[in-house]
């Protein structure tokens, strides 16, 4: 059985969205070689668990499209999905409690990723998508690599980083909220 959305979910989807949004933007625009998009993600899935966390990074991935203009953001929705299950399961297990755990969880978060994002920038978009990963992936085309091995190094070596400062970034969230507020989050009790 499916329950109902509470309105503090609701509130907290939002929240996840702007997150990725801002962060994200902010990035792009610096031209990092990562991406910080899915640090709402990856909080709301902290949280309250999978179902709100996929709803913040498919809203995401659309709204991100839009206010860019860039649609050949959309197929990147499938990562977000998988980055929402798995970080729902490493909050299960407490690997957002301390810091040694999440970056580690958010190093075999960047591999699942990377799986998923690597075939979709090189099938539909010839490794050009846009941000930092491009710039990485025309520098090793430079240096003579072919454009899978280019593409499917860019992805890996940006992904490993992003969601292990992710990951890091939610570890911290978390653990600096009162108690009284971590207490209204049954997830966090695990």
């Amino acid at each position: 059985m499916i329950r109902p959305t509470s309105l503090r979910d609701l509130v907290l989807i939002r929240l996840g969205v702007a997150v990725n949004l801002v962060i994200g933007q902010i990035v792009a625009a610096l031209l990092l070689p990562v991406y910080l998009d899915s640090v709402g993600t990856i909080l709301v899935a902290a949280l309250v668990g999978p179902r709100a966390a996929i709803t913040v990074g498919l809203v995401s991935q659309v709204l991100n499209a839009v206010i860019s203009g860039n649609f050949s953001w959309l197929p990147f929705a499938l990562v977000q999905v998988v980055i929402a299950l798995y970080a729902a399961a490493a909050a299960r297990l407490g690997l957002f409690r301390r810091f040694a755990t999440a970056v580690p969880a958010g190093i075999g978060m960047g591999l699942l990723a990377a799986s998923c994002s690597a075939p979709i920038s090189y099938f539909l978009f010839g490794g050009v998508t846009a941000g930092g990963v491009t710039v990485v992936t025309t520098v090793l085309r430079a240096l003579g690599a072919p454009l899978g091995v280019a593409v499917a190094s860019a992805s890996f070596a940006t992904d490993l980083l992003d969601k292990a400062i992710a990951c890091a970034l939610v570890s911290v969230v978390l653990r600096s909220l009162p108690g009284t507020l971590a207490a209204r989050f049954p997830a966090l009790a695990r």
